[in-house]
């Protein structure tokens, strides 16, 4: 089994074919969402994109994995002992799926341009492309 997440910041679902755009904007998104998972209803639990990311790679909201808002603090995992309930900046989802054996790799200007590095942690490759996206 292979899994391609795909995070593209700022992109409408209503502007993609596979959700019935009636322009030819996205024909390789629509492939695969043909011969994959699409999903019709996802909601972010928190916002900006920061903290939205550090939710889906934490499975926590931010309020409980620290991550809050763009920059400085705010931007920041927890990193509390265990007895405060907090998990490590170790634990993601991309660090369960690399235990299990998954090669990670991440193509993403993410993790600079919003100077958050907890973003790179479990990835076996990365690929900046760039601080502006």
């Amino acid at each position: 089994m292979r899994i391609l997440y795909i995070d593209i910041d700022t992109l409408r679902a209503d502007h993609l074919g596979c959700y019935g755009y009636h322009r030819p904007t996205s024909p390789n998104i629509d492939r695969l969402a043909g011969e994959g998972v699409r999903f019709d209803n996802c909601y972010v639990s928190d916002s900006p994109c920061l903290p939205s990311r550090a939710a889906l790679y934490s499975g926590k909201c931010g309020i409980r994995n620290g991550a809050i808002n763009h920059g400085g603090e705010a931007a920041d995992y927890y990193q509390e002992p265990a007895q405060r309930g907090f998990r490590t900046l170790l634990d993601n989802y991309i660090v369960q799926i690399r235990r299990q054996g998954y090669y990670t790799v991440t193509v993403s200007p993410f993790g600079e341009r919003h100077s958050a590095f907890w973003f790179y942690n479990g990835f076996r490759e990365m690929h900046n492309t760039g601080k502006g996206g």
